[in-house]
């Protein structure tokens, strides 16, 4: 069918507003080809950008109908930001009753997308990553509800017979803390311009006091309200998403994190979370129904959550070295703020770790 000049002139004002990171032109002829709709009905959105994968919303006539994730720009490859990997996953727990969006392709083909993506049903719902998102539960829910359908959504999850859905391959030899403490540890030393003793202090008491791996399984590994999909009917969640730094280990890990990030104070964290005072249950109330639900022991959450926060403390020393560096882009974030949270973060795993307590 040759193009008129009408269809020719509307796609080429599609292609100039498609978004940094999408060939607006290669991507409508395969979503036309696939999916059987008409190439120039697609369009593109900004759903979350940064230096993690990207997420785009993709239209049909306007209205929201898919997601397509790729890597961020510039992306050389290698274990960092595999989405073929974090596509597999998802598409595996799909017959599970793990709630994930639907898999529709994981594709690689640079003559549609110079990087690998993952194309998926659009999922309806609402992260929790800001006070104002509280009004979007609806009346027939609450805050409460809403954190421990969380809670189950993350014991669905750790129910998952690895093996059955063909992700045991994923599993790595020794132990799974071990190899964090030595990766993230590595990763620190790696990157950091200063002297900070106490990260290398921390990451030797975590050392010696690893919980035995008692319950192995599937670890989402990013586990908080801004990575769930919440229903606008129920209140409860739809989709887990993100699930960028899953693996195989301890799946107790999960709750630990989840824990550290919304009882260590936000102002350290830098995420926000829903409070007691929001209505939010508190640490021993997620801990016990997490317990109810998978007979777990929980007895070494404290162990992990200090492990979380330490992690992050790695993580944000890295963000403070390329903010010196001024290799962060236009990130408005204060260089010296963010290096003294990594003493903050470092210490208040110390505080964890020595009390029992989160």
């Amino acid at each position: 069918m040759t193009p008129t000049p009408d269809s020719t002139r509307t796609q080429q004002a599609a292609a100039a507003s498609d978004p940094q990171g999408i060939d607006g032109p290669a991507l409508r002829r395969w979503i036309a080809r696939t999916q059987g709709v008409d190439p120039q009905d697609v369009g593109f959105s900004v759903l979350s950008v940064g230096r993690s994968n990207l997420t785009f919303v993709v239209t049909l006539a306007g209205a929201p109908r898919w997601v397509l994730r790729r890597p961020p720009l510039g992306h050389q490859g290698g274990s960092a930001h595999d989405v073929q990997r974090e596509g597999r996953i998802m598409a595996a727990l799909g017959p599970t009753d793990v709630p994930v969006p639907t898999i529709l392709e994981i594709v690689d083909d640079p003559d549609v997308l110079e990087v690998p993506f993952v194309f998926q049903d659009h999922c309806p719902g609402f992260p929790i990553h800001a006070p104002e998102d509280l009004a979007l539960i609806p009346a027939s829910g609450s805050v409460r509800d809403s954190m421990l359908s969380m809670v189950r959504a993350l014991a669905a999850v750790h129910a998952v017979d690895i093996d059955a859905v063909g992700l045991g391959d994923l599993r790595r030899p020794g132990g799974f803390v071990e190899r964090q403490l030595r990766r993230w540890l590595g990763q620190f030393e790696a990157i950091t311009t200063r002297d900070l003793p106490v990260i290398g202090q921390v990451q030797a008491q975590l050392s010696r006091s690893i919980p035995p791996e008692t319950s192995t399984g599937l670890v989402h590994g990013d586990v908080k309200p801004n990575n769930m999909l919440f229903d606008r009917d129920t209140g409860e969640v739809r989709a887990i998403v993100d699930w960028e730094l899953s693996s195989i280990g301890d799946v107790v890990t999960d709750l630990g994190y989840l824990l550290s990030m919304m009882f260590v104070d936000d102002s350290l964290t830098g995420i926000w979370t829903p409070s007691v005072e929001d209505g939010s249950p508190t640490a021993e109330e997620i801990t016990q129904t997490y317990a109810s639900l998978t007979g777990r022991d929980t007895s070494d959450v404290p162990y992990y959550a200090a492990f979380a926060v330490w992690k992050l403390a790695c993580i944000r020393e890295g963000v403070y070295t390329r903010l010196k560096q001024g290799r962060m882009g236009d990130l408005d974030v204060d260089p010296e703020q963010a290096g003294a949270s990594v003493e903050a973060l470092a210490a208040s795993a110390l505080d964890i770790l020595r009390s029992g307590r989160i």
